[in-house]
């Protein structure tokens, strides 16, 4: 008898397994043919400012990228009265998005319908949700006053585990290890000079030792052409040291395979104020901001370490407006 129910409870096991089987296989198919041949996508965009108003007449130019068969196929959509337009074509899951208004600064976007999750699959040849509306969000020009620093590339020093002086107009170290004139801030590498299999990572601090200067952090506004702030907030709180390292990690057999650490958060800027000028009674009276973004830091192999960062910044004492030319 117990031979007999587990002969038919094996067998019940089995056709369950081969019905979902050839569930998944059909929707699989569905899903994959969509993914290598294309499927049809419609999207409903709606533009807006960044007060959440709609913007009218941006253009919305969609590439419907067709990658696996080496072909796409852009489609332009016109905001209407209501900051919105209907977009449609056929695509292997992948819409690469740009959007561009006058008076305002371009925003470029993605959507990929095969990470949207299981629910957003595939139905009848058509990517789903069917008609699904994205919200884009366009800054406007304002008044650009700002400079940005034409060059940041890596910029290399022998200067190591002391601290050094940095000009960020000039975006150099000051003398006598740069040509740098003003001291903004000043940046310590601490790396033992171990390179390649022997390398135990490094640290790079920042600080600003004069009184009232320092830095916070703000955010990045992703996919615009413009990602800064458009002003310094002068009752931020500016510290005053910032500390950045990466460090490696090894496998069994001691080769790096990556590396942790507090590196600096590329979703964010830096805020700066420097040459700060000081009153009688200790108040301060002038300063001039400055915008740090994409800081990395690396050492080379001849004992140099290397750092580089964008930098924005306003020539005007008191001026806090932070959106470049």
């Amino acid at each position: 008898m117990k031979t007999i129910k587990t002969v038919c409870l094996c067998a019940i096991m089995s056709m369950v397994r081969g019905g979902l089987m050839a569930f998944s296989l059909f929707g699989a198919n569905s899903f994959q043919e969509a993914c290598h041949e294309g499927a049809n996508a419609r999207v409903e965009f709606r533009v807006l400012n960044d007060l959440g108003s709609p913007v009218v007449g941006a253009k919305v130019n969609v590439f419907f990228d067709m990658a696996d068969r080496g072909e796409g196929r852009s489609v332009i959509g016109i905001t209407d009265t209501n900051g919105v337009c209907m977009v449609e074509g056929k695509t292997v899951g992948v819409l690469k998005i740009e959007v561009s208004c006058e008076g305002y600064y371009r925003t470029k976007d993605e959507l990929c319908f095969i990470t949207m999750g299981h629910e957003h699959d595939v139905k009848h040849g058509k990517w789903q949700p069917w008609g699904m509306s994205k919200k884009i969000v366009l800054r406007p020009v304002r008044c650009p006053r700002a400079i940005r620093v034409a060059s940041h590339d890596w910029i290399d020093t022998k200067a190591i585990n002391e601290w050094i002086g940095f000009d960020l107009e000039k975006y150099d170290f000051v003398a006598p290890v740069g040509k740098g004139m003003v001291k903004d801030l000043e940046i310590k590498f601490d790396w033992d000079g171990c390179y390649g299999t022997k390398h135990n990572g490094m640290a790079v601090s920042l600080r600003f030792p004069a009184l009232y200067a320092g830095g916070y952090y703000d955010d990045k506004t992703a996919w615009s052409d413009f990602t800064g702030v458009y002003n310094a907030n002068t009752n931020g709180i500016y510290a005053q040291e910032f500390h950045y390292e990466r460090r490696p990690i090894r496998n069994a057999k001691g080769r790096i395979v990556g590396g942790v650490g507090d590196k600096f958060d590329q979703s964010k800027v830096l805020i700066v104020r420097s040459r700060c000028i000081i009153g009688s009674e200790g108040k301060l009276v002038s300063a001039r901001y400055f915008l740090l973004s994409n800081l990395e830091f690396s050492c080379i192999p001849d004992g140099r370490a290397s750092i580089r960062f964008v930098t924005i910044y306003n020539p005007i004492p008191n001026d806090t407006n932070l959106e470049p030319k």
